[in-house]
C-alpha cells in the first residue's frame, strides 16, 4: 500500500516568467530537502506544464505531512496585501489516494494502481467543487471521517498570512521554535505566536490521527 499526491496550483499561467521560475525552484528544494531527511519517501516526483505536480510515497502515514509542506511552501511565494496583511496570492489544490500501486514503473507517470487511480479521480472531482484539499482510500468509513477532517482543516488553510505558512513549513520539517525563529529572523515568542494563529495544534492532532487511520489501512490491506 502506498499514498500519491497530485496537485495543481491555481493560477500559475497567470505568473511571470520569474516567478513561475521562483516556484518550482520552491518545489524542486522541497523535494530535496525531503529526500535528504526523510528515507522513507520515494524519490520519483514529477511537474508537468509548470502546475502539475505528482509524487509517490511508500510511506503513506507521510503523505499528510508531505501535502502541507507543500502547501506551505507555495503559499508562501508571491505575497499580496490586504489590509495590511501579507496574504497568500498563490494556492494549490491537493489530492491525496491510498491504496496499491499495480505497476511500478521508472516515471510515475507511467505507474499505476489503486493510488493513482484515486488520486487522479479525486483532483478531477476537486476542481468542481472548489475543494483545495481531500484523502482518498478504499475504506468508506475511512473516508467519510477524512472528508469530516479535511474539510475543518480547509477552513484553517485559508486563514493562513504568509507568515503562517513560513512558519507551519519549517515546524513541518521537525525545525524546533528556537531554530524556526533563527531562519526567519524573528524571536521564538513570535514563532509560538505565528504557530498559534496558524492553527498548528489542530492540524498536529490531525496528523496524529492521519497516521493512525493508515495504520489500520496497512493492517487491513494484509488480511
Amino acid at each position: 500500500m502506498k499514498s500519491v499526491i497530485t496537485a495543481d496550483i491555481i493560477n500559475y499561467s497567470g505568473l511571470t516568467s520569474r516567478q513561475g521560475d521562483l516556484v518550482l525552484g520552491r518545489v524542486h528544494a522541497l523535494f530535496d530537502t525531503l529526500g535528504s531527511l526523510r528515507n522513507n519517501m520515494d524519490d520519483r516526483f514529477s511537474i508537468r506544464r509548470g502546475d502539475n505536480i505528482q509524487m509517490e510515497l511508500s510511506v503513506p502515514g507521510e503523505a499528510l505531512r508531505v501535502a502541507l509542506l507543500l502547501r506551505s511552501a507555495i503559499n508562501s511565494i508571491v505575497p499580496g496585501h490586504r489590509q495590511g496583511k501579507r496574504i497568500p496570492t498563490l494556492q494549490v489544490r491537493i489530492a491525496i489516494g491510498i491504496g496499491g500501486v499495480t505497476a511500478e514503473r521508472s516515471s510515475v507517470d507511467e505507474s499505476a494502481g489503486e493510488a493513482y487511480t484515486l488520486s487522479g479521480r479525486l483532483l478531477d472531482r476537486m476542481k468542481e467543487n472548489k475543494r483545495y484539499l481531500a484523502i482518498r482510500t478504499g475504506d468508506e468509513n475511512i473516508n467519510r471521517e477524512l472528508d469530516t477532517e479535511c474539510r475543518l482543516l480547509e477552513v484553517i488553510l485559508s486563514n493562513w498570512q504568509v507568515s503562517s505558512a513560513e512558519v507551519i513549513y519549517w515546524t513541518l520539517l521537525g525545525y524546533t521554535e528556537k531554530k524556526t525563529a533563527e531562519k526567519l529572523g524573528i524571536s521564538q515568542p513570535a514563532v509560538n505566536q505565528r504557530k498559534k494563529n496558524a492553527g498548528w495544534f489542530a492540524i498536529e492532532g490531525m496528523l496524529e490521527r492521519f497516521e493512525e487511520l493508515t495504520d489500520i489501512l496497512g493492517k487491513k490491506s494484509k488480511k
